[in-house]
């Protein structure tokens, strides 16, 4: 029995992983208990292998990047056998969403059983999504290039993963565990961090396992209940983004490279980068494709100078974070400032999927301000911890995964959302300073 499994199904409410394991189970006579396959087994486990294996892949180099062959070959299978399990790329791409939103399923399934209030059961999801031998989950960053009819599966499946989540934190509200909060965008810094953990780590080039145990460990405590030491209180914010990023003087050529930029980024953030194509830019600016390549080579190369952008608003930023009173109100301005940045028409490009595209001179400059991003943030909150504003906790990857609060926002808000940017920086910097937990007395 040889066939290529694909997701276009008529089965929808049969997760894949239960489809895969029942191709590998035959039924003998009537009323008698499935006959097993072991070869139907071994190929349904080898179909998860793969599903695995291009997940790690996408996360590092993109959906277009890539390598079929690779993954494959990390399987044990020939690039010619791994049709047998999807039937191009798009479809691996598909299959891989899917399961992650399957794996997310799951483990906030088990987080409901797992009893307690509300807030234990956000608590225990976090733990179960951060295990260090959980299976890789693919980050939902290229669905746009999705065809119409898989994209909607991985919408729909990706929304039933926030709509139990938000149930969860229903019922801490309703059981008086979890505070007064905007369950919407919390859902979403949730999900946020949970993508930028392992992305963090590549951006950084940090491989050590030891850290990945340590992120794990910080993020659930981290939303749970934030930083903020207990009695602090929230500062108002003195900066606002018009204020801190200040248009400078450009020549012609310099606008059209900011435009360009600015559309560009933009498009990246809200439909990833292989879902964007150098022709959508240029349409997005009222131009032609020949503009763009009469300034960059490739779209890598475009995609590049976007991130150079990207670090310079955020190093920006960071410059005006740091004149913060105490450390406390140093990490309310970087967070709100970052926030603000993403949703207003700034539009710094978000750290995304595909890090590993560029060439080694150009990811070695890109980890160096990662890292160095990373670094001053730590030297905040440390301030913050030593000014008694902030609680003690792990600081080098609070640091890092604080990122994940805001930088996929661009992506899954609803267009046309009716909360204005101040708003939404607020719930996500009292998410951070916070967490969920309802405390005796509000900050």
């Amino acid at each position: 029995m040889s066939f290529a499994l694909t997701l276009e199904y008529d089965a929808p409410d049969i997760p894949i992983c239960q489809l895969i394991y029942r191709c590998g189970m035959f039924t003998s006579n009537a009323g008698e208990a499935p006959m097993r396959s072991l070869a139907g087994e071994a190929r349904a486990a080898r179909h998860v292998a793969v599903l695995d294996e291009a997940a790690v892949e996408f996360n590092r180099v993109g959906v277009a990047g890539a390598s079929l062959s690779a993954i494959a070959r990390r399987v044990g299978l020939t690039r010619a056998a791994l049709y047998n399990y999807s039937a191009d790329r798009q479809d691996l791409a598909h299959q891989c969403y899917l399961r992650a939103c399957e794996l997310t399923q799951a483990d906030l399934t088990r987080a409901h059983a797992s009893g307690g209030r509300g807030l234990d059961r956000v608590g225990a999801f976090m733990r179960l999504a951060l295990e260090f031998d959980h299976p890789p989950v693919a980050v939902l960053s290229e669905t746009a290039s999705l065809p119409e009819g898989p994209r909607e599966v991985v919408r729909v499946a990706r929304q039933r993963n926030v709509e139990s989540l938000k149930a969860l934190i229903g019922q801490g509200l309703e059981d008086g565990s979890i505070r007064s909060c905007d369950v919407d965008l919390a859902c979403q810094s949730i999900f946020g961090l949970l993508s930028w953990a392992p992305l963090g780590r590549t951006w950084t080039d940090n491989g050590d396992e030891t850290f990945a145990i340590r992120m794990a460990a910080a993020i659930p405590p981290l939303v749970l209940d934030g930083v903020a030491a207990e009695g602090a209180t929230i500062p108002p914010v003195r900066r606002r983004l018009a204020e801190v990023i200040v248009p400078p003087a450009r020549d012609d050529k310099e606008e059209r490279l900011e435009s360009l930029a600015r559309a560009g980024s933009r498009l990246f953030n809200r439909r990833g980068v292989e879902g964007v194509s150098l022709d959508d830019v240029a349409a997005e600016v009222g131009a032609t494709k020949g503009l763009v390549y009469h300034h960059f080579d490739s779209k890598p190369a475009f995609v590049a100078y976007c991130y150079e952008r990207a670090f310079d608003i955020y190093d920006r930023i960071m410059d005006v974070a740091e004149t913060g009173e105490t450390g406390l109100e140093c990490s309310l301005l970087a967070l709100e400032l970052n926030v603000e940045a993403q949703l207003d028409d700034l539009h710094p490009m978000s750290l995304t999927t595909g890090f590993e595209i560029f060439a080694p001179t150009v990811r070695r400059a890109f980890t160096e301000r990662t890292t160095m991003l990373a670094s001053r943030s730590v030297e905040l909150a440390r301030r913050g911890v030593k000014d008694g504003t902030l609680r003690p906790f792990d600081l080098e990857p609070v640091a890092l995964a604080s990122a994940g609060t805001f930088s996929h926002l661009p992506k899954w808000l609803p267009p046309g959302d009716n909360r204005g940017s101040t708003q939404i920086a607020g719930e996500v910097t009292r998410l951070f300073l916070m967490g969920l937990r309802a405390r005796p007395s509000a900050l």
